[in-house]
């Protein structure tokens, strides 16, 4: 098995049209060609060169699915001159969602498919995707510490971003890239305060408090 299969998925496109062009289907190896050199140049100006795609084909009704494999510690050192984090995902999420819409897009006009042709179409960006849902969880949790939310409340928001840290965790193939991700999550998770305020004309009970500072323990 080639190492890159325990690489993570950082962008997915995948097309099923139907093929009414007899043109398309005399020139089928031609179309593969064009569309897996086009994913390849574009999945290396985009993300990174030292990056692995792969493309099934299916005939008949055109099946296909590009997907790009790579390391989030070696794509986070592509932007490193970018001032944080959460910075640094956001670019790449940009990028990686960027690329599997132009694949869509050149796929669509290589094979002329037009809006009653199309069966299915996906923009995917895999694991970035869920790395940047859990740092707006995060930064949000962050935000309602300052007078917009009872302790209780954002201890049941604390509660929830912990399981979805977990399941992002556990699909990080990558023991590096964990570790890696699991510094700066706990950097932006520390952030939180252990006293938040409460909302104007209302009080944090000191039960309350308690139930969020435990929250806040068993997230970091």
């Amino acid at each position: 098995m080639a190492d890159y299969i325990n690489d993570n998925i950082i962008s997915q496109a995948y097309i099923h049209v139907e093929m009414d062009s007899l043109e398309l289907q005399e020139n089928f190896e031609k179309f593969k060609n064009r569309i897996r050199e086009f994913t390849r140049t574009r999945t290396s100006f985009f993300l990174s060169p030292d990056t692995h795609v792969e493309i099934e084909f299916e005939k008949g009704s055109l099946k296909f699915r590009a997907t790009v494999f790579g390391i989030i510690f070696f794509l986070m050192e592509g932007v490193a001159k970018y001032k944080d984090f959460r910075e640094g995902i956001e670019l790449i999420y940009s990028d990686a969602k960027r690329l599997s819409e132009y694949i869509i897009s050149e796929s669509l006009y290589e094979t002329k498919a037009k809006h009653d042709n199309v069966i299915r179409l996906e923009a995917l960006t895999g694991i970035i995707f869920s790395i940047k849902k859990v740092i707006n969880q995060l930064e949000h949790i962050k935000h309602v510490t300052g007078g917009a939310m009872l302790a209780l409340d954002i201890a049941k928001k604390i509660k929830k971003a912990k399981r979805e840290i977990d399941k992002l965790l556990n699909n990080i193939s990558k023991k590096n890239d964990r570790k890696f991700i699991k510094k700066d999550l706990f950097e932006l998770a520390n952030r939180l305060p252990l006293n938040p305020i409460a909302p104007k004309d209302e009080t944090n009970t000191p039960t309350s408090l308690i139930i969020y500072r435990n929250e806040r323990k068993q997230l970091l």
